[in-house]
């Protein structure tokens, strides 16, 4: 570094890079240029079909192009926010003098790496440790064998500055003992928020170690994603305890090889009163077995509004499930306590084909979340779709086992039906009733009562006339 040091003033960028496109992108960060256009970020890109004219912030490999100038310039720079490493060639001579100059920089706030080779990310253990301004790394397709897990766990235990906010593995083939090395050194960044292992062959090792961790220390996380990653239903067991244990998470994904008895496990958690998940993404074919044990695990459930089912439901017994999650039509209590919050259950919606009866009781969720945007209309909208639910799922309405208490629930029942009418008088989602025909329903309500006591009803009445 102390040579280039003293050539980099003088020396001429043309004779080091490939293209003019390429020595402008040297000289703004020679000259620490703080106009880096999107989120200040240089992107590295392969030159393609003879196109190596790039712009302002990507730099695009070629032959002619000297990449240990570029990782020297990239590591004095003092302004670049982001780097996003998209290409880099086979020769190892010139990524290793990339790599070593990288790792100088102490401005990057994002550093991504999405290449398929094995770039030494153990050459940059140290910018991993010191850079105190880092947070978030972003390591896709690059392999990560058990001896890089292993320094690349021992840089971040070694972090002084607790700055890393995201951390994302996506098919490194990493396995269970080299992410729960990584995990492990997590004990030192309770403030990481986002944190995506993806497509790699994890298991209860470090499952164990990351449920340890979520319970005992890692209190901040909102995002956890764990798809394709060989997570069965022993792992996420051994990380339910550390759900119950995150009042953060707000969005979570999980995948095969879990079953039914995986996802039945998750009850504790997602039936907590301080539960604030709202996004769950279940990458599984979803047979009747996975859907009942879905389906119970989320009884009681107040605060998840997204269901992504990212792989085909395979039993069309499911959706009855779903259905009498959102509206349960058994009784009337169950009806109430059914699941007000959801308003979406199935693929993402460019592709989704979830069946009508369904989406119509997600829809009427979806106009009361909609109009519940404060605490006041929230006190309004959810008793209005709740009662919306009853009416539309029980058309004549029981009023028998109220009779055990007489008349006294009398005054009772028609106190409701007038607060029903002014509630449900206006459309919810699919489903609306007119008020005379909800005054309807109340003069029924009333003369049930009429009709089964009689006696009781005309002692009322001739002594409020003697009176």
């Amino acid at each position: 570094m102390k040579r280039r040091d003293a050539l980099a003033r003088d020396i001429n960028l043309e004779d080091i890079t490939s293209s003019n496109n390429n020595a402008e992108v040297l000289q703004r960060l020679r000259d620490n240029d703080r106009r880096w256009g999107f989120q200040d970020t240089l992107f590295i890109e392969e030159t393609y079909d003879g196109n190596d004219d790039g712009d302002d912030m990507v730099f695009m490999i070629s032959e002619g192009d000297d990449l240990g100038w570029l990782g020297y310039f990239i590591g004095r720079n003092q302004s670049l926010d982001a780097l996003a490493i998209h290409f880099l060639p086979q020769e190892r001579e010139r990524v290793d003098a990339f790599i070593k100059g990288v790792n100088y920089n102490r401005s990057l706030r994002e550093f991504s790496f999405v290449y398929p080779m094995d770039v030494g990310l153990h050459n940059l253990c140290s910018f991993f440790r010191d850079n105190n301004n880092l947070r978030s790394i972003h390591l896709c397709r690059s392999q990560i064998g058990r001896e890089c897990a292993h320094e690349l766990a021992l840089a971040l235990s070694q972090r002084q500055a607790q700055s890393l906010m995201q951390l994302d593995f996506i098919n490194n083939n990493l396995d269970d003992e080299g992410f729960a090395d990584i995990v492990q050194a997590l004990w030192t960044q309770p403030q990481l928020e986002q944190l995506l292992c993806s497509s790699n062959n994890i298991g209860r090792i470090s499952c164990e170690a990351l449920g340890a961790l979520m319970r005992e220390r890692m209190t901040n996380l909102t995002r956890l994603h764990l798809p394709n990653s060989g997570i069965d239903d022993a792992c996420l067991q051994a990380l339910v305890p550390g759900f119950c244990s995150s009042n953060n998470l707000e969005v979570m994904s999980i995948s095969d090889p879990i079953t039914a008895v995986g996802l039945r496990s998750l009850s504790p958690f997602l039936q907590s009163d301080s539960c604030i998940l709202r996004d769950l993404n279940i990458l599984l074919r979803l047979g009747y077995e996975e859907a009942v044990a879905l389906v119970d695990a989320l009884k009681g459930n107040k605060s998840l509004s997204t269901l992504h089912l990212l792989r085909n439901v395979t039993d069309t017994g499911c959706w009855s499930e779903f259905s009498k999650l959102l509206c349960d039509t058994s009784n009337i209590n169950n009806t109430y306590l059914s699941n007000h919050n959801l308003t979406h259950i199935g693929a993402p919606k460019h592709m989704d084909d979830t069946p009508t009866h369904v989406t119509d009781l997600l829809e009427m969720n979806a106009a009361a979340v909609a109009q519940s945007s404060n605490m006041r209309n929230r006190e309004i909208a959810m008793p209005s779709l709740t009662r919306c639910k009853i009416f539309m799922s029980h058309p004549d309405l029981d009023m028998e086992p109220l009779f055990v208490y007489k008349l006294k629930c009398l005054p009772l029942v028609a106190a409701w039906f007038r607060t029903s009418i002014q509630l449900c008088s206006d459309e919810v989602g699919s489903w609306k009733e007119s008020v005379p025909e909800l005054e309807s329903r109340e003069l029924s309500a009333v003369y049930k009562f009429v009709r089964d006591m009689p006696l009781l009803v005309s002692d009322g009445y001739w002594t409020n006339v003697v009176k």
